[in-house]
């Protein structure tokens, strides 16, 4: 054994240094063990693993559910202020956030992320406000306005609370899942099979919506509508 004061070597049984009377067991107590593959898995072990928080399952799930968008449109839009959660906040409700899509497409996007029942609330107001302002205004003044103003109030809810609309949805359906799925991998891969777009949905629905429209219009509306 080599006393780390003098240099000098001892026998392995020496409880003192042969050279310089230096203790060479408290030195050897203060020696750390050699890194072996076995130290080294026992510190492993020893290392508490920290265990993941709301945020970080939020995060996941929510990102299943959209897809490939959630990372560099939804989540900044959603969570700006803070971390991803599964909790839906009056405020959000309060600070509506431009979305594209939602104008440009209106109620087609709407059924393009598979927000189908949103959709058919969504039609069903404009199509009974329309219904109502043709008896409002007349038939001279609404067939000067009534094109702009449908595609105008379509726009304003889809575009300005869209976001919220799908973040509403998200939630939902994520909470729902996870009732029955403690499992956060199968969590995961059902919110993927039931999240995402739909091509088919987006022309689908909407071509049963405008015909829904099309219906109240025939049956509510005014005689002169429909006459040339």
């Amino acid at each position: 054994m080599q006393c780390i004061n003098c240099g000098q070597e001892n026998s392995r049984d020496a409880q003192v240094c042969a050279n310089c009377h230096q203790s060479l067991t408290s030195v050897q107590a203060q020696t750390p063990p050699p890194l072996t593959p076995v130290n080294i898995a026992k510190e492993a072990q020893n290392v508490p693993h920290r265990a993941p928080s709301d945020a970080d399952t939020a995060d996941t799930l929510l990102a299943a559910f959209v897809g490939e968008k959630y990372d560099g449109y939804y989540r900044d839009k959603w969570f700006e202020d803070g971390e991803p959660h599964l909790l839906l906040d009056k405020k959000d409700m309060q600070r509506p956030k431009f979305n594209l899509a939602g104008v440009l497409l209106g109620i087609s996007w709407l059924s393009y992320r598979k927000m189908y029942k949103i959709a058919f609330f969504v039609m069903l107001g404009i199509s009974l406000l329309d219904t109502v302002l043709m008896y409002v205004l007349g038939e001279q003044t609404y067939n000067a306005i009534s094109n702009s103003l449908f595609l105008g109030v379509g726009i304003v809810i889809t575009g300005l609370f869209g976001n919220y609309f799908y973040l509403n949805h998200s939630i939902q359906h994520t909470k729902k899942i996870m009732a029955s799925n403690r499992d956060l991998n199968i969590a995961r891969e059902k919110l993927a099979q039931a999240g995402g777009t739909s091509w088919l949905g987006a022309i689908g629905f909407t071509i049963l919506l405008v015909i829904m429209s099309v219906l109240i219009s025939y049956f509510l509306g005014p005689d002169w509508y429909w006459v040339e």
